[in-house]
């Protein structure tokens, strides 16, 4: 019996220490620090004070670890699509991608702060005409992309605040997405204001 148990425990362990060591490469986060360190300690304990319990903690600490990631992912989700979202469908190398974004009215043109792929950073900061659709109305637009460490801290506090204004207290959504699930490490941050063309 105790055989089982500790195969268990360990088969948890290895799938928490696992998802965590990937996610904190890809992205970080302060969940899957906290898991990676969570299971370290398991592991340890498992090694020099082993219990019948072990299985128990290990099954646990993988489902409070699921739960609080996809927990987290969904009413950052749900917040943010409370707010008005538009869609920009970007064809990248005979590929079209839509992806759903924040949008804000700025003098001039519509603008939107999007964390791009660089592949799609590219295609943006090139202009390339993206499809923009608002409140069901599908129009072409040139995109003017700036990335947010070229824009002076005028412009980036003016974008944000214009955030801020609009969507309020769905801002914190934001935070808790950055905090607690970390950010993709190779995504471009992008202010585009969406031009007729």
């Amino acid at each position: 019996m105790k055989i089982k148990t500790t195969t268990i425990a360990l088969a948890m362990i290895a799938c928490v220490l696992l998802a965590a060591g990937f996610l904190i490469a890809v992205r970080g986060g302060l969940i899957a620090w906290v898991s990676g360190f969570a299971g370290m300690l398991l592991l340890a304990k498992l090694r020099w004070r082993p219990s019948r319990r072990d299985a128990a903690y290990a099954v646990a600490l993988f489902g409070l670890s699921t739960l609080a990631w996809v927990g987290t992912f969904y009413y950052v989700i749900s917040t943010y699509e409370s707010g008005e979202v538009v869609e920009l469908t970007i064809d990248e190398r005979g590929v079209k991608q839509t992806v759903r974004l924040w949008v804000m009215d700025l003098p001039g043109a519509p603008v939107v702060y999007i964390d791009a792929e660089p592949e799609l950073a590219e295609s943006l900061l090139a202009g390339k005409p993206v499809r923009f659709t608002r409140a069901g109305i599908t129009s072409m637009r040139v995109p003017e992309a700036t990335l947010i460490d070229e824009m002076s801290g005028i412009e980036a506090d003016a974008v944000l605040q214009a955030m801020a204004d609009k969507y309020g207290s769905r801002m914190a959504a934001v935070d808790l997405y950055y905090g607690l699930l970390g950010r993709p490490r190779n995504r471009l941050a992008l202010v585009v204001r969406l031009i007729e063309g």
